[in-house]
């Protein structure tokens, strides 16, 4: 059986492609997103096979792509690669120049696979009280030899 790959379109299929999300992924990390979706189904691509929704990624309709999310016994198969690339022509679409994303678990060799190319992001709370002391020896420490590219918001 085939597996298509395309955009969300009912809002039946919105809601079962954030249950995917948050199946793969926890944390609620799909249903954060929910009223992006429902506003803009289209923003969320889709893995369906025989009307059942076995992978989904969203976009945020600017430059950012979530987590790619399949289930188990379809890992493997390159449905991630090709919801990545539907998100990604998605954007491009809007007007995106790059594309971004963030991983923090064992999915960033797909996405450096995929093309993309791995930097670290550094953000402090708030109530850090210096935050310069840990920058620099960041910096002076694990970050000795790299390239660091430094921005302040």
């Amino acid at each position: 059986m085939s597996i298509e790959v395309r955009g969300a379109v009912t809002p039946a299929e919105v809601e079962a492609a954030v249950r995917v999300l948050d199946s793969v992924l926890g944390s609620g990390r799909g249903s954060r997103d929910l009223d992006l979706f429902r506003a803009s189904p289209d923003l969320l691509s889709i893995a369906l096979e025989d009307g059942w929704i076995v992978g989904s990624v969203g976009c945020d309709g600017a430059n950012g792509v979530g987590t790619v999310a399949v289930l188990e016994g379809y890992r493997g198969q390159g449905l991630g690669r090709r919801l990545l690339e539907r998100a990604e022509d998605v954007l491009r679409q809007r007007g995106a120049k790059s594309v971004g994303l963030g991983s923090l678990d064992g999915a960033v060799d797909f996405y450096l696979s995929c093309g993309y190319q791995a930097q670290l992001l550094v953000q402090f709370a708030p109530e850090v009280d210096q935050p310069e002391l840990i920058i620099t020896e960041l910096i002076n420490g694990v970050l000795a030899g790299h390239q660091v590219a430094r921005r302040d918001w």
